[in-house]
């Protein structure tokens, strides 16, 4: 394991804070891109709670949507950020 650089300590705090966010990273990290509701079905989650945090980890830049344009069927997937902060759940 390698050590964490200073930049990502306040994102991580909030990622290990939530169990939810976890496994939605560990999710996107082993499949790639999802839309919300896949990644419910896996995590037997309602997919407005993963919703919720798709934005949180979105707004981190840990996650991206691919087609913002959408409503309906936005394809999520994990930043490089992301697959950095995975490695530490």
């Amino acid at each position: 394991m390698t050590k964490i650089g200073e930049e990502y300590l306040e994102e991580l705090s909030i990622i290990k804070a939530s169990k939810h966010k976890q496994n939605i990273m560990k999710v996107l990290a082993d499949e790639n891109v999802k839309i919300p509701s896949e990644i419910g079905h896996v995590l037997d989650l309602k997919t407005n709670h993963i919703s919720a945090n798709l934005k949180d980890l979105k707004r981190m830049n840990i996650v991206k949507c691919l087609n913002e344009e959408k409503k309906k069927g936005r394809l999520y997937c994990i930043t490089n950020k992301g697959m950095d902060l995975v490695e530490f759940l």
